[in-house]
């Protein structure tokens, strides 16, 4: 039992813990007294081992000491329990501790005593971390104060965290998605509106960060409703709404890939949704690449089938290349086989190109074997001239096609590095 305990505390400790900080004050076992003594008594019960304890009257020596244990969960159990007396009358003595080990201390030393300080004064712990000479440290330190600051009220958190980029725009990507997390777990609204206005280049990790967060919180449920409420509002631009989509179909699919499929063709009329066929026969066909294909043969879009089919075998093929390369050689091939032939030819064309060759042959839309053919054929006459002109000459490929065969591959350019002025 003990192990258990240990256990779970040093996985919330990883994963949450500014969550699990947040949510309500600590408070002491019944019956424990902070004041008492290290007498005989306490230290050596009658029939036991000595025992520490955790809560001296000293609270920044036993944390230093804590953080020198050398089991880790033992450590992490200690300071768990220790930091359950941190308070206003004793942080300053406890931040002293921290700031001279500060260089040899890691994440799992460092958020739990933030967080457990922006609990009750986040904007001391804001001010002091962001103090810190260790970028890494830094942005740990302002990271977990403004997670735990959100947790309890994000306009304020949003409001230092605006602030604090003014004047430090390097932390600020950092920053932004810590603020997310504490304010999803806060169960209070606005973080949609507030990512929806994010650049480009920090939407697609903001949506995933928050559709994670969800999922991990809610489970499938909770995150096919956080993405419904805004592909849903009209207020919103396409795009947000497609990356929303992008990102909760995914997740949704590992977990669950009927789920998926099903929200999928739900919503196959929907420009945010265009990618969503692909999505779901990708993560599918990792697990189960027969059931996933059969999915994509019997999508009511054909248009949308071609990169299903090839993402569903593509991911199949790379974790079980014989189970795919079997099921291909056993099927009766029609216009549906197409793309994976595709991609089949294209992986034999590494090592077995005249076999490529073959399998481009048996695409049926003319364009796409002609295509194929080009490819594979020469990566076929690089490794036997001989052979692959005796085929080239009756190819149904053109004069300029084969001349393109026969070409030798365009050295790769290299750039060149300019010398300083």
């Amino acid at each position: 039992m003990l192990g258990t305990n240990k256990a779970a505390i040093l996985l919330i400790w990883a994963l949450t813990v500014a969550a699990a900080f947040a949510v309500g004050r600590w408070t002491a076992p019944a019956g424990s007294d902070p004041a008492r003594d290290e007498s005989p008594e306490n230290l050596a019960p009658a029939g036991g081992d000595p025992v520490r304890d955790e809560s001296p009257k000293n609270l920044a020596a036993a944390i230093e000491a804590a953080l020198g244990e050398p089991d880790v969960l033992d450590r992490a159990e200690r300071i768990a329990r220790l930091l359950q007396d941190l308070g206003p009358e004793n942080v300053a003595e406890v931040v002293e501790v921290y700031d001279r080990m500060l260089n040899i201390l890691g994440e799992l030393a460092i958020r739990p005593f933030v967080a457990g300080w922006a609990r009750f004064d986040p904007e001391a712990a804001l001010r002091h971390t962001l103090r810190w000479p260790l970028r890494d440290k830094k942005e740990l330190g302002a990271g977990t104060t403004l997670e735990t600051w959100a947790l309890h009220d994000p306009d304020a958190a949003r409001r230092a965290y605006e602030q604090v980029i003014k004047k430090n725009p390097g932390l600020q990507e950092v920053l932004f998605f810590d603020l997310l997390t504490g304010w999803v777990y806060s169960d209070q609204e606005g973080v949609e509106d507030y990512i929806s206005n994010a650049p480009p280049g920090v939407l697609n990790t903001a949506v995933s960060r928050v559709a994670a967060k969800t999922l991990r919180r809610g489970g499938i449920d909770a995150l096919i409703r956080w993405v419904n409420s805004i592909t849903g509002n009209d207020a919103y631009e396409d795009l947000f709404k497609k990356k929303a989509f992008q990102r909760g179909s995914r997740m949704v699919a590992r977990w669950d890939h009927e789920r998926a499929a099903a929200w999928a063709i739900e919503n196959r009329d929907q420009r945010f949704a265009s990618d969503g066929p692909r999505i779901v026969a990708e993560q599918w066909g990792m697990t189960d690449g027969p059931a996933a294909l059969e999915w994509v043969r019997n999508y009511p879009d054909e248009e949308k089938q071609y990169e299903a089919a090839r993402e569903a075998f593509r991911t199949w093929f790379e974790s079980d290349r014989n189970g795919a390369a079997d099921w291909l050689k056993s099927e009766s091939l029609t216009a549906f086989h197409d793309p994976i032939i595709m991609y089949y030819a294209k992986e034999m064309g590494y090592s077995a190109p005249a076999e490529a060759v073959g399998w481009c042959e048996r695409i049926l839309n003319e364009r796409r074997r002609l295509g194929c053919l080009k490819k594979m054929a020469a990566k076929w006459y690089r490794r036997d001239a001989l052979a692959a002109e005796t085929w080239l000459q009756q190819s149904p490929l053109d004069e300029e096609a084969r001349r393109g065969v026969r070409a030798p591959p365009k050295p790769k350019q290299r750039q060149q590095q300019r010398r300083p002025n």
